[in-house]
C-alpha cells in the first residue's frame, strides 16, 4: 500500500504526453520550444542559435528545481574578441559576471563531451515470486526531481569538428550525464564569483540556489554575504521561541540600540536597558501569530554597514474569511568591532495593506 501511494505521487501531475525527462514536478513540458523560448524571455537570454551564428562558444544551463520553479541560468561564455567568462542570469534583469581562468575554462570544455549524451539504462535484474513466476521490475520512483536543461554553442564534442549547438533536456533521477554537466557549471560559476563562495552552503540546497540567493547582493556584496550569513532569514533561527524578547534581542543585536519605526511610530532602545524594539516585535507577533518578515535584497553600503529589503506579512481570519496584509520593510545593519557581529541600527517598516494571498 504505501509503495502504491509513493508511486502516485512520483507520476503525480505529468500527462502521458510529456516525455520522461522533460517533465517537471507540476507536469510542465520542460522540452517544448515555446516553454524554452518563456525561460528564455524571463532571463534575457539569446537562443542557442543566435549565439552559435554570433560565433559565441556556449556552455549554458537551466534548472527548475523539484517544484516547477525556475531558477537561475549559468552560462560560460567567450564571445569573439573577448575572454572567457561566466555569467549567471536571474530574473527580471539580475545578471552577474566574473572572468575565469584557463584552467576552468579547460575543465567546462572537457566535461562538456558527453553531456548531451544519453545513457540507456541498466538492466533490471529479475524478480521472481514465492510460486517462482517472472514478476514485472519495480517503477521507477523520485520525487519532486529537479529538471535541467543544457545548450551548447561552437563546442568541439570530438576535439575537433566544430558543431554549431547540442542540447539536451534530463531530469536528475538516474544520475544523467547532461544533469551532472549542469551542476557543474554551478558550481564553478560559484567558485568563480567570489562573493557567492562566501555565502554558508550550510544554509542552502545546492549551489544552484547559492547563486539564486547571490542575485540579490548588490554594493559591496562581500557585507552583502557576510550579513546573509549572519541573518539566515528575517526571524531567528528556527526552534527558538519567537515570544521570547531575550530571542530578538540577540538576533537585533545584543549590544545594540536599535531604533524602529512601525507604520509611523517610533520605538527606540537605549544601549543596555531593554531593548524595548524586541519586546515590541513580540507584542506584535502576540497580536498577529502568523507575522513574518521575510529579506528580499541584501546590499552592502561599507564594509561596516549593509541594508536590508524585505517584506513582512501576516494573515487575519481563515477560509474564505482570509486576509492577508503586507508591509516593506528596511533594516540597516552595523558591525560592531568589539562583538565581532552586526546589529541592527535603524529599522522602517511602512503601513500594512491588504494583499493577495
Amino acid at each position: 500500500m504505501l509503495f502504491a501511494v509513493l508511486f502516485s505521487l512520483a507520476i503525480a501531475g505529468q500527462s502521458a504526453e510529456v516525455p520522461r525527462d522533460c517533465g517537471d514536478d507540476n507536469g510542465t513540458d520542460r522540452c517544448a520550444a515555446e516553454n524554452r523560448a518563456a525561460v528564455l524571455k524571463t532571463f534575457g537570454l539569446a537562443s542557442i542559435e543566435d549565439e552559435a551564428a554570433a560565433r559565441v562558444e556556449t556552455y549554458r544551463a537551466s534548472f527548475i528545481d523539484g517544484y516547477g520553479t525556475e531558477m537561475p541560468t549559468v552560462s560560460f561564455e567567450r564571445r569573439p574578441g573577448q575572454d572567457p567568462t561566466v555569467v549567471v542570469y536571474g530574473a527580471e534583469g539580475r545578471k552577474m559576471s566574473s572572468p575565469v581562468s584557463p584552467e576552468t575554462w579547460g575543465h567546462v570544455r572537457t566535461q562538456s563531451v558527453f553531456a548531451d549524451r544519453t545513457l540507456e539504462p541498466l538492466p533490471q535484474p529479475v524478480r521472481t515470486g514465492p510460486d517462482g513466476r517472472i514478476l514485472p521490475p519495480f517503477p521507477p520512483m523520485c520525487l519532486h526531481a529537479w529538471v535541467t536543461t543544457v545548450e551548447m554553442a561552437n563546442s568541439t564534442p570530438d576535439g575537433r569538428a566544430v558543431v554549431p549547438t547540442r542540447r539536451v533536456t534530463q531530469g536528475t533521477c538516474g544520475g544523467n550525464l547532461g544533469s551532472t554537466f549542469a551542476f557543474m557549471l554551478a558550481d564553478e560559476a560559484v567558485k568563480a564569483i567570489p562573493p557567492c563562495g562566501l555565502l554558508d552552503e550550510t544554509q542552502q540546497r545546492n549551489t544552484v540556489t547559492i547563486l539564486a540567493t547571490c542575485l540579490g547582493l548588490k554594493g559591496d556584496r562581500f557585507a552583502a554575504a557576510e550579513l546573509r550569513n549572519r541573518v539566515r532569514s528575517g526571524a531567528p533561527r528556527q526552534g527558538l521561541d519567537l515570544l521570547d524578547a531575550g530571542v530578538w534581542r540577540a538576533y537585533l543585536g545584543t549590544n545594540g540600540s536599535p531604533d524602529l519605526t512601525w507604520a509611523g511610530e517610533t520605538i527606540r532602545t537605549d544601549r543596555g536597558s531593554n531593548n524595548r524594539v524586541a519586546e515590541f516585535v513580540v507584542a506584535q507577533l502576540k497580536t498577529h501569530p502568523s507575522l513574518t518578515f521575510r529579506p528580499v535584497q541584501f546590499e552592502g553600503r561599507t564594509g561596516r554597514e549593509a541594508v536590508i529589503e524585505g517584506v513582512a506579512s501576516y494573515q487575519t481570519g481563515v477560509g474564505d474569511e482570509a486576509q492577508w496584509y503586507r508591509a516593506a520593510y528596511r533594516q540597516t545593519w552595523v558591525w560592531d568591532p568589539n562583538l565581532f557581529d552586526w546589529m541592527v541600527s535603524t529599522w522602517v517598516v511602512e503601513p500594512f495593506t491588504p494583499a493577495a494571498p
